[in-house]
């Protein structure tokens, strides 16, 4: 870096401590122009092209049938993110970001970030969400809407990162036989908690939408005789047992305290005494502490269900509520944002 370069850095980081630049203008115009490149990136077929290969600008305009300078524009914007990087005139994609934007590779999520175009949509109603206290039903779309397929298709692309180190932290009872997965879409965490246990089947209960691409997800592993998906309501829907275990995996937010202690409720009654429950989702922090990315994360949770991040009291006195035992806090590597609670039956 030129000597230039380093003093404008310090400079800018000088005017930012002293809050002598106004950091929110950065925010408005920086953020969301970095999001949507990376979104843009994705949808136009850039990254997949760069994983082939690096090439000019004007060649990937070629390629993707894109114009030279919007291509050129937003390459260099990704490589000021370092998603991409330039020698020349030619890009290529970063060693880092090759993991997460390449078709083939088992950590691909460039589903997830698919989807994300529906929360473009879905933040434009933010004020009229904060006046009225009403947000989005985001699991209200009929059931063949292609909404489900990117949804799941992505919640299963970010669920395979952490699903193996989830099945081996989980205590199940010795040789567990039933599973349940309430709201579990994909099913890959049963999937992988069935692949651990040998003896054990899992049923996924999940809405229609969500439970037909689980069935394809879990088809195409082969494991269709171990985890079945079943249509229903977490609400409503009878939840059969005894169980041995039962995961409620980011489904908490989604809903009120009452609707948590309800919910918990029924997932207790439906456990064999002894059977583990295991909540994975993500908390707040307590309120004497600075809020965290967290709170921005609840106010997404907010605009799509008019629910909310909660904290591990929260969850701590629910369970109770629900007659399990004090629950055991895993800390998972692969989602450091999230934590899984584990409880018993007595």
């Amino acid at each position: 870096m030129r000597p230039s370069m380093r003093a404008d850095n310090l400079l800018e980081r000088a005017a930012i401590r002293f809050n002598l630049a106004p950091l929110a203008a950065a925010e408005v115009l920086y953020m969301p122009t970095a999001a949507r490149a990376v979104m843009a990136g994705v949808r136009l077929g850039v990254f997949k092209r760069l994983v082939q290969g690096s090439g000019t600008a004007d060649e990937l305009a070629s390629a993707l049938e894109l114009s030279p300078a919007g291509t050129r524009l937003l390459l260099d914007s990704l490589a000021a993110i370092g998603h991409v990087e330039r020698d020349g005139a030619r890009y290529s994609i970063s060693r880092r970001a090759r993991p997460w934007f390449d078709p083939s590779s088992d950590t691909y999520i460039g589903t997830y970030i698919e989807h994300a175009f529906d929360y473009w949509e879905w933040w434009d109603n933010m004020e009229q969400v904060v006046r009225s206290g009403k947000g989005f039903e985001i699991h209200d779309m009929p059931a063949d809407d292609p909404h489900w397929r990117v949804y799941i298709r992505g919640q299963f692309e970010l669920a395979r990162l952490s699903a193996p180190e989830v099945a081996r932290a989980l205590r199940l009872p010795r040789e567990p036989s039933s599973l349940l997965d309430v709201a579990g879409g994909h099913g890959w965490f049963s999937a992988q908690l069935c692949q651990r246990h040998q003896t054990l089947k899992a049923t996924v209960l999940d809405l229609p939408g969500s439970a037909a691409i689980g069935r394809e997800i879990i088809a195409e592993a082969g494991l269709s005789e171990r985890v079945r998906h079943v249509e229903g309501d977490l609400a409503s829907s009878d939840f059969g047992g005894p169980h041995d275990g039962a995961l409620c995996f980011n489904i908490v937010h989604h809903l009120t305290p009452e609707q948590n202690v309800a919910l918990l409720c029924r997932l207790h009654d439906s456990l064999a005494p002894g059977g583990t429950l295991a909540v994975l989702d993500l908390f707040t922090p307590p309120p004497q502490k600075r809020p965290d990315s967290a709170a921005l994360v609840g106010l997404f949770f907010y605009l799509t269900s008019t629910a909310a991040t909660y904290g591990p009291e929260d969850l701590f006195g629910w369970l109770e509520q629900a007659g399990f035992e004090p629950p055991r806090k895993v800390r998972i590597r692969r989602i450091p944002v999230q934590t899984l609670y584990e409880a018993r039956r007595p």
